[in-house]
């Protein structure tokens, strides 16, 4: 029988105080870290009061801090927590009282009598306050959630149940394992059994088998005297072999003739392919030349080209674009557009300080073209003009290259 596993009882017993204490320790910090942040926004929300000595600092810190801690019903689950305010010199504000139990919150019912709101005890309330509030307010919160409370049992007995389900669980797999091992020795028993007989009725076939035993052999003797007569048949048939070679021998020069005629056709087809792949070539820069022709833009794209135009030439006096340049820029990118303008900004500047990638010369002899890239992708095509302008020929990308040197041969 397979007995329960001594590490799913180890893990089962050890894991819940472990996890249990990890939890409380965890919500300790993460009830510390949170609180942390929101109690600044809590201290003091108007100070006017304070400057005219109304109400001391110290109180409005006390019924502000009560507050907040009275908004969070948490606190009734047990939570424990010690907020302690000091002036930037170290002199103590919260609680009222600098000994005593770290947790107890400063929630007199009877706080200390008012002094009367003369206007000497409120100038000297609203020195103090203002004496305090110069010298700055610091404040530290802890959070301690004890063993005995609501909320730490609640989690331990969470783990406590979780893994007694585990348990449970692994004790039910367990018990069934044994039922089906149970089950499965049987069954060995049972085949044990069985093979007893099985060996009874071997030692009955091994007794059949050399009986049919001493058949083959006397079958083998009567075999090999047929071995002899096929021995004499195959040399006889060795001898038709070799008058049958030679006029293989025959038929072989006729097949080797044969290949050779078909060799020669094979050459033909070869040259003949190679004429077509040739006008497939032709074929395809005639292809190139007829998609670099400019197309006629649709109504809508007509309308943004010229308003495109039309604001180049109003920011920049000293460029002369080209309406495929137009075009190819509105085919970028949002980001290649904004990195292609950069550069349309610069040659508009000065474009003798342009980084020229190379210069490219048209067969008809007109001015030579300039290349400059823009985010590694992009390609400006522009030439000088008359005086200090630069018209830009053609805007594209590394994938429209061949389309654009063949606008650019074509100028």
């Amino acid at each position: 029988m397979k007995y329960l596993s001594f590490r799913t009882l180890f893990l089962c017993i050890l894991l819940p105080p472990g996890l249990y204490l990890s939890t409380l320790q965890g919500l300790e910090i993460y009830f510390q870290k949170q609180w942390t942040g929101e109690l600044p926004n809590v201290f003091i929300s108007d100070s006017k009061p304070l400057m005219e000595g109304r109400i001391s600092i110290e109180e409005e810190i006390r019924k502000k801090i009560n507050a907040y801690l009275s908004s969070k019903h948490i606190l009734k689950w047990g939570i424990l927590v010690r907020i302690v305010v000091k002036t930037g010199t170290g002199r103590w504000l919260y609680p009222s009282f600098g000994h005593g139990s770290p947790y107890v919150l400063d929630t007199d019912s009877s706080p200390p009598d008012k002094p009367e709101s003369t206007p000497t005890n409120m100038l000297r309330v609203a020195e103090n306050n203002w004496k305090i509030m110069q010298e700055g307010i610091r404040f530290g919160l802890t959070v301690k959630i004890p063993k005995e409370t609501w909320l730490a049992n609640g989690i331990l007995a969470f783990y406590i149940i979780v893994f007694s389900f585990l348990l449970y669980h692994a004790y039910r797999k367990t018990a069934r394992e044994a039922h089906y091992m149970e089950i499965s020795n049987q069954q060995v028993r049972k085949t044990a059994r069985e093979a007893h007989y099985m060996e009874i009725s071997n030692q009955q076939a091994l007794e059949a088998a050399n009986e049919r035993l001493m058949i083959a052999q006397q079958r083998l003797q009567d075999i090999s005297v047929r071995e002899k007569n096929y021995h004499q048949e195959i040399a006889r048939l060795k001898n038709d072999l070799d008058s049958a070679s030679d006029r293989v021998r025959e038929t072989e020069n006729e097949a080797l003739t044969e290949m050779e005629q078909l060799e020669n056709k094979l050459h033909e087809n070869i040259s003949t392919k190679e004429d077509l792949e040739l006008e497939v070539v032709h074929l395809k820069e005639e292809l190139e030349r007829v998609e670099a022709t400019p197309k006629v833009p649709a109504k809508k794209q007509r309308k943004q080209i010229n308003s495109t135009a039309k604001r180049f030439k109003t920011l920049y006096k000293n460029i002369e674009i080209q309406q495929r340049a137009v075009e190819g820029f509105l085919n970028l990118g949002s980001d290649l557009q904004l990195r292609a303008e950069e550069l349309i900004h610069n040659m508009d500047m000065d474009s003798s300080q342009l980084a020229v990638k190379r210069k490219i010369f048209s067969k008809k002899g007109a001015a030579t073209t300039f290349e400059c890239e823009f985010a590694y992708r992009g390609r400006v095509y522009w030439r000088p003009v008359a005086g200090t302008k630069t018209e830009i020929l053609a805007i594209g990308t590394k994938n429209s290259q061949t389309k654009d040197l063949t606008y650019l041969e074509n100028l």
